[in-house]
């Protein structure tokens, strides 16, 4: 070895090198009969490599055969076309760039004869990326696990599940088999020109619990639409809505998918009618039918109206356990199991409108139909109302049926009274007459018609007439009243009953009367006007009350010409005598018009003096001044005599 280079083999080795052509520049290209040669290794593995990966590390060795001397051999990575001759690191294990991409690796070998040139050898290799791969994995039915593998940068995979021996796979999705216990999955990306190159991701999941059977709890028309509600959904299934179709496979079509986190749904123009269920399913479709909710069916519903009632049919596609019939959001009734089912409406009212729902029962889902509204429809006549008349405090007729008119219709009045008959008005609940001549010989009668929304009109009630009551004082100039009335609705077989008022209309005393006259000969001697009523109640128990009447007695005040203050005990004192007297304000002046005495009370009496000075005889003027019970004023004036 020592020999080899001794100044001969110096000598002679570069007569060699001075055969080869000497390069300053030249382009980086493979050489291949330059007699140059080196080999690149792995310098973990030490296998001979062609390709490389990014960030690698690499030996590069000489192979030419010829006796160079490794200080004066230099290798450089280079991505650049022109290679230059430059002496440098003489390092042969070297770390590829990151930068995928061709690489150049040159061989530089020094010509000795002449400095600063020599024989450059570049080989090129491709530089291989070796990142994550890319893929993704779905959780399935526990013992499945779905694996999409979307790498687009290797060409060869294997697939471990968790601490599995890794198995070759392809791009695109594949579902395995796991065994128990496992949570995780491997993927490895590697190529097939660059076997040393690879990528691992590992991915955990968590197995998915056991499935449960969904539960479909409604359904509900709304005119082309169906409306749905379900239970609680586990999150890390998929489910599916589905409708019966005898032409698809198994027998149901997919009409929706359905997110785990909801619980209801509207599907716009849906099958109808149609039979329903949820389908519960994974990513590897590994579950079947095995997890399918009972099967919902829509109801179809009809309505229809004559004669004043409303018929209502319906089908549904599954035997319902029972009915339910609502009218206006408010239970109607209920009917027994079946498919089909025909309900006849007669509690309604000509001309009015309802809204109806049929609501079925089967297998634990409730299935709601659309909604029909109608208008009830008739042409029979509806029968006469049965009707009262009464007067009221302010003596008005207060005219009402017997039964309350039902929503929509409504009751015409008609006045009938000394030969003339005239409408008093139409209303669908108490009307007033106010127009009524209050005459005992020709009281007022009454008779109604119905008039239903239909159109339809009743025939004319039977007559009622209000008892019409008159009171007057008696000729003989005492305290009693006559009073006369004529009888309740022209028969004579009414009770009556006769009642003494209040000013506010509240009963004072009741007394039994009979036949059509009564002179009240005890009328109370404290109030001046006395308030009459008769209260009336015919034979099948109608109460009906009479115009209330009034008599006003006149106002009287009493005062002596004369009085002696004198204090013998006999007429020494003025005082006010009278009856109906309540509130009254009594002035007195002597001749000189001056005022001496003033009193707005029984109790404040006069006994003559003036200012506490012994009374003076003579003449003095009074004036009194008082309302009566009606508010009316009442003034009275005079003169009183003091004697001694």
């Amino acid at each position: 070895m020592v020999k080899l280079f001794t100044p001969y083999f110096v000598l002679l080795w570069a007569l060699l090198l001075a055969q080869w052509p000497a390069h300053a520049q030249a382009p980086c290209t493979d050489t291949p009969n330059s007699g140059a040669c080196f080999r690149v290794y792995d310098a973990d593995t030490r296998q001979p490599v062609t390709a490389l990966c990014t960030g690698q590390r690499i030996r590069l060795r000489d192979c030419s055969g010829r006796p160079l001397d490794p200080r004066k051999t230099y290798y450089r990575l280079s991505t650049a076309t022109v290679c230059s001759f430059a002496e440098g690191d003489t390092v042969t294990t070297l770390t590829v760039p990151a930068t995928p991409g061709n690489i150049v690796i040159t061989q530089n070998t020094p010509n000795l004869l002449v400095p600063g040139t020599g024989i450059i050898y570049s080989r090129t290799l491709r530089v291989y990326a070796a990142p994550e791969p890319v893929f993704t994995v779905a959780t399935c039915a526990p013992g499945f696990v779905q694996v999409s593998i979307t790498d687009r940068t290797y060409d060869r995979f294997t697939v471990q599940l968790g601490n599995g021996t890794p198995q070759p796979a392809s791009a695109g999705t594949t579902t395995y088999a796991v065994p128990n216990g496992t949570n995780s999955v491997t993927v490895q990306g590697s190529y097939a020109a660059a076997s040393l190159c690879s990528g691992t991701r590992t991915i955990s999941f968590t197995p998915a619990a056991a499935p449960q059977i969904p539960q479909l709890k409604q359904l509900t028309v709304q005119g082309s639409s169906l409306e749905f509600q379900w239970g609680t959904l586990q999150a890390e299934y998929q489910y599916v809505l589905e409708v019966a179709d005898a032409a698809s496979p198994g027998g149901f079509r997919q009409v929706a998918n359905i997110p785990a986190s909801s619980t209801s749904l509207t599907l716009p123009a849906a099958t109808l009618p149609g039979c329903y269920r949820l389908r519960l399913t994974d990513a590897c479709q590994s579950t079947g039918t095995r997890y399918v909710s009972a099967t919902g069916c829509t109801v179809q519903l009809s309505a229809t109206s004559a004669d004043g009632r409303n018929e209502l049919r319906w089908t549904t596609g599954a035997a319902a356990t029972g009915f339910e019939i609502t009218r206006n959001g408010t239970l109607l009734a209920r009917t027994g199991a079946g498919t089909s089912g025909t309900y006849l409406d007669k509690d309604v009212v000509c001309g009015m409108e309802y809204t109806y729902r049929i609501t079925a029962s089967s297998n634990g889902v409730t299935s709601v139909s659309d909604a029909r509204t109608l208008k009830t429809a008739s042409t029979q006549t509806p029968p006469a109302p049965v009707i009262l008349a009464s007067f009221d405090l302010r003596n008005r007729v207060e005219l009402t049926t017997t039964d309350p008119v039902s929503p929509g219709s409504s009751v015409v009045y008609t006045r009938l009274q000394d030969g003339t008959s005239t409408v008093v008005g139409t209303a669908s609940g108490k009307l007033l007459d106010s127009l009524a001549l209050l005459s005992v010989d020709t009281p007022p009668c009454y008779t109604a018609r119905f008039q239903d929304p239909c159109g339809n009109t009743s025939v004319a009630s039977a007559s009622v007439c209000p008892v019409i009551l008159e009171a007057t004082p008696t000729k003989d100039n005492t305290d009693a009243v006559q009073l006369r009335w004529s009888a309740l609705n022209g028969a004579a077989t009414a009770t009556y009953q006769l009642l003494l008022l209040g000013p506010a209309g509240q009963v004072l005393r009741t007394q039994t009367v009979s036949g059509f006259t009564y002179v009240d000969l005890t009328p109370p001697t404290d109030r001046q006007v006395l308030r009459y009523r008769l209260e009336a109640t015919a034979p099948g128990g109608g109460r009906s009350y009479s115009n209330v009447v009034s008599v006003t007695r006149p106002l009287r005040v009493v005062l002596p010409t004369a009085f002696t203050p004198n204090g013998d005990g006999l007429n020494d004192v003025l005082e006010i005598k009278g009856r109906f007297i309540t509130t009254y304000r009594l002035v007195i002046r002597d001749r000189n018009g001056q005022e001496v005495f003033t009193s707005t009370s029984p109790a404040q009496r006069w006994d003559g003096r003036i200012k506490g000075a012994t009374p003076v005889p003579g003449v003095y003027v009074y004036r009194f001044e008082a309302a009566d019970e009606m508010g009316q004023p009442f003034v009275q004036t005079g003169s009183v005599t003091i004697l001694r």
